[in-house]
């Protein structure tokens, strides 16, 4: 159980500083001027890459944490072991998203629509 939490918590780290980075990293134009946008894109593509993928590690790890949290409400899977390491991880996680909408914006919700939208494909609790 020790190893789950702790990749739990690895993974939740990863995600939260993955949105939180690729933030700091993308172009921030002004609303008026797009070339100043393309122009910082042009000359900075390793910049612009990897906020990218920090963006898409960030979404796909908070994806399984949604995992985790449909799975604590599905009878199938109800483990006494798991369930409140699962609830306190799904708290934090609630916590770093309320932290991320308030401090970011527009992207984090583009993150958690992506990370809720592929969590819960994920699930597959037919199994």
């Amino acid at each position: 159980m020790s190893y789950w939490v702790y990749k739990r918590v690895l993974l939740l780290l990863i995600a939260y500083g993955g949105i939180l980075f690729s933030v700091s990293m993308l172009p921030n134009p002004s609303p008026w001027s797009i070339s100043s946008f393309i122009g910082e894109v042009l000359f900075s593509p390793l910049k612009l890459l990897i906020a990218v993928l920090l963006f898409v590690i960030g979404f796909l790890c908070y994806s399984l944490v949604v995992r985790d949290i449909v799975k604590i409400w599905s009878p199938r899977f109800y483990n006494l072991s798991l369930r409140t390491p699962r609830l306190l991880l799904a708290f934090t996680a609630i916590l770093s998203w309320v932290h991320l909408l308030s401090k970011v914006g527009m992207l984090a919700w583009i993150g958690l629509v992506l990370a809720l939208w592929y969590g819960i494909m994920d699930v597959n609790l037919e199994k």
